[in-house]
């Protein structure tokens, strides 16, 4: 592969809306991007699922235009709260899984929206949510997360992620370090946690040891500070005063804590770069530059693609980012792709594999 095919291998957009106008179908515009970006994933919104023969549709042209090697495609299918499938059924949340501190229901809620997804040609589920709610006032994880139990959301976490595994679709262990003792949202400020490390390990990093230790997949991070684990700090472009570095940019939490402390080798994806906790204080280069740098596999709607992909393209030519960097964030990429049949080798070559085409009875040819 080249350098900018193996760029292009991290980058996973999204295309809610084109010329204002939800994106139900691809146009040649879209193609375009994909291949001139040599695109690696797409996430899918709500506005992109209005029903299962539309959805087969534009799964598939989505894999027709990304060529020799299929995409990734994900979505946040929770249940609860967060539904993106309009014609999905709607599962219970977490909170309410939670009350019935039932492992099996877990298990077959997550086994039931896998399948779901599996038969639409969706392969990534960006569930479950594994914060710790440990704060009232949280604006956002809230009925989304399994509760305040470390060891509850431990349990059921893990239920979930098998459930997933079992209908083939890939799960993700999301916010890490952990957003549930916040009091500001990421999609409109930067929160904090305050607390010392060991209260860290007793409490939000457990449910994370416990999906990593029973095979997730992908693990998102949060758009959240832990000066506990990273104290240093960076100038934001908001106001030009120091803030301190927000786990998704942070070396020490992403490859420090992910993968030299809990051990973690799947695939680490940040958390929407839209959001205003990274848009207020950091650029789009600088922030792809930065995600990269600490540790980060894939990068999650970067807030302008084309000055993100260029960027980080020029980083990895001009040594800021070492290849071998690239070389090992595509090598997870590439075998998530090979445990879920999107690509398979045949005479030492990458091509589509049985996972890449739906399975839908509506599917196309």
């Amino acid at each position: 592969m080249s350098i900018e095919e193996k760029v292009g291998q991290m980058f996973m957009p999204d295309f809610r809306q084109w010329n204002g106008k939800n994106v139900c179908e691809i146009n040649e515009e879209i193609v375009q991007v994909i291949q001139q970006h040599h695109i690696g994933g797409v996430i899918l919104f709500r506005e992109n699922l209005v029903d299962t023969e539309q959805t087969v549709r534009l799964v598939d042209q989505l894999q027709r235009a990304a060529g020799s090697i299929p995409l990734l495609l994900s979505t946040d299918q929770e249940g609860g709260v967060v539904n993106r499938l309009q014609s999905g059924t709607v599962m219970p949340g977490n909170m309410a899984l939670g009350a019935t501190g039932s492992t099996e229901s877990c298990h077959r809620v997550g086994q039931a929206i896998g399948a779901e997804l599996h038969a639409l040609g969706i392969n990534i589920n960006f569930a479950p949510v594994v914060d710790v709610n440990v704060n009232p006032d949280n604006p956002v994880i809230g009925v989304r997360s399994f509760g305040s139990d470390p060891q509850l959301v431990s349990d059921l976490g893990v239920s979930y992620i098998q459930g997933l595994h079992d209908a083939g679709v890939a799960a993700t262990a999301k916010h890490f370090p952990g957003h549930g003792d916040t009091a500001v949202d990421s999609h409109l400020g930067l929160p904090s946690v305050p607390y010392d490390r060991s209260r860290l390990d007793e409490v939000e990093l457990k449910p994370f040891q416990t999906a990593i230790n029973a095979g997730v997949d992908l693990i998102m991070t949060a758009h959240v500070t832990f000066p506990a684990i990273d104290s240093s700090m960076l100038i934001s472009r908001l106001d030009n005063t120091p803030i301190y570095v927000p786990a998704t940019l942070s070396a020490p939490v992403l490859t420090g804590l992910i993968r030299n402390t809990l051990g973690f080798e799947g695939v680490v994806v940040t958390d929407s770069l839209q959001m205003k906790a990274i848009t207020d204080h950091f650029g789009p280069e600088d922030t792809v530059i930065r995600a990269v740098q600490a540790g980060t596999d894939i990068i999650l709607m970067p807030s302008d693609l084309n000055r993100a992909y260029q960027a980080m393209l020029a980083a990895v030519k001009n040594g800021d980012i070492p290849e071998t960097t690239i070389d090992k964030s595509v090598t997870r990429i590439l075998a998530l792709k090979l445990k879920l049949g999107v690509v398979e080798i045949n005479n030492g070559k990458l091509q589509p594999g049985m996972g890449s085409r739906n399975t839908c009875w509506c599917g196309t040819d």
